[in-house]
């Protein structure tokens, strides 16, 4: 089945500060294909480009599903997914790399179920908010696979044997759960409620200094594949690098005057 919305599989727009990235193929479940994940990952590009922006929001079109996960439509060999073997690197290896480079904080904003590829796409977001009703997980091993791609994310945002748990036996979480394991930030009753948390968390996110979290989720990035003598080095040369910045030396204005500041983004 073609999905109409497949002329536009990623919508964006921007919200006053937060830029909205959306999988628009809800005839599909939002499942990724390639088209979605070279949309996801140049509306990445084009928020971090846009100096405007404090803030990305991920969802999925429509009130049932996030995103499914991959469109495993089967490919003349059987199998569902493109390759060429003299260029191994899968598109969603791509949208993954836009990922890491962007320095802005992304929420998921879990509207349903996120299953496969899209219970990656939740891992790889920086926070997450999810709807009751929700299921996250990876089905992948009852049809042969195993989430090979999104584990390094998955490894990141939960404890070992979880991840064991969830890919072999393939069963997934409600959102509940997922809340209760650390994967979701919180939950809402209904998608009324979803809003208002959301909007919630980017109001203290857009207020606080662009500066200081654009180089903490750097540093973030960076400490977390050190050894604590590594990690203990680099941030002891961020910290004063920071209070360096126009946005440090305003915070630390505005605490001296009680006053709100007013952030440089420099």
């Amino acid at each position: 089945m073609t999905d109409a919305n497949d002329e536009q599989p990623v919508l964006t727009e921007k919200r006053g500060q937060v830029f909205w990235i959306t999988i628009n193929r809800p005839a599909r479940n939002n499942a990724i294909n390639d088209h979605v994940t070279g949309g996801i990952a140049a509306g990445l590009k084009a928020a971090q480009a846009d100096g405007d922006i404090r803030a990305v929001v991920l969802t999925g079109a429509g009130e049932k599903t996030f995103c499914a996960g991959g469109d495993l439509s089967p490919q003349p060999d059987g199998s569902p997914f493109r390759t060429e073997p003299s260029r191994p690197q899968l598109k969603l290896t791509d949208m993954f790399e836009a990922f890491e480079a962007c320095t802005l904080p992304i929420v998921a904003r879990v509207n349903g179920h996120a299953l496969g590829g899209g219970f990656g796409l939740v891992c790889a977001t920086d926070l997450a908010v999810g709807v009751k009703g929700a299921r996250l997980g990876t089905p992948e091993v009852g049809v042969g696979l195993f989430p090979m791609t999104i584990l390094p994310y998955m490894l990141r945002v939960l404890p070992r044997r979880k991840v064991l748990e969830l890919c072999m036996r393939g069963t997934p979480w409600s959102a509940e759960r997922a809340f209760e394991e650390g994967l979701l930030n919180a939950v809402a009753d209904d998608h009324a409620g979803l809003d208002a948390v959301l909007d919630e968390l980017l109001a203290d996110i857009v207020k606080r200094s662009p500066t200081a979290i654009r180089l903490g989720k750097t540093a973030f990035h960076a400490i977390q594949d050190m050894t604590i003598k590594e990690a203990q080095q680099y941030t002891q040369l961020m910290l004063p690098i920071m209070a360096g910045t126009e946005d440090g030396k305003e915070g630390f204005a505005a605490f001296q005057q009680k006053r709100s500041p007013d952030w440089p983004n420099r």
